[in-house]
């Protein structure tokens, strides 16, 4: 079932330089804290060569600014290089997810609502925790799936809070 917007690109690839990557299995957790705004979207989407459209067809600009933790699911893709499938952005004003469709080239974001899921980055967590097999067959990753550890999920959610702790007040650890 297609939830969210369909996108026919890959969401802003994470950076490595501002993400801690934290093993867990056959998974990596990557972990950081990044800032959206209209130079930063504009410049992944012309390099993709991705035009956003209003109802009348003029180009659409993301207007603000906006921000948080992001979580990244990180996996052996099939060429083996380590490919994002899932992300969690715990943005203050628009918390969000993006299901990442790597043979497709796609992605759907799907926005939260903290009035019923609660504090995003507490959902996020518990989804890591207990939803990444499923998630990992809708996006088309069934083996990767078949061999994910529960309790190696379980035991990098220490790690994945520090380094939360981390990314959003640097002071902590330095």
């Amino acid at each position: 079932m297609a939830v969210g917007q369909r996108y026919p690109i890959l969401p802003i690839p994470w950076l490595p330089e501002h993400t801690e990557m934290i093993p867990a299995g056959v998974l990596t957790i990557g972990v950081g804290f990044r800032v959206l705004n209209e130079e930063i979207s504009k410049e992944y989407l012309d390099s993709v060569g991705y035009r956003r459209a209003d109802a009348a067809g003029r180009e659409r600009t993301y207007e603000g600014q906006d921000g948080g933790v992001s979580l990244h699911v990180l996996g052996p893709g099939r060429d083996g290089d380590l490919v994002e499938y899932f992300r969690l952005d715990c943005f203050e004003d628009e918390p969000h997810y993006h299901y990442v469709y790597n043979d497709e080239r796609a992605q759907d974001r799907v926005f939260l609502d903290p009035t019923l899921e609660g504090d995003p980055l507490e959902w996020a967590l518990e989804r890591v925790r207990t939803r990444l097999p499923d998630v990992l067959r809708k996006v088309g990753a069934p083996e990767l799936a078949d061999r994910v550890d529960p309790a190696a999920i379980a035991a990098a959610l220490p790690a994945v809070r520090a380094a939360i702790t981390r990314a959003t007040n640097p002071q902590v650890g330095s």
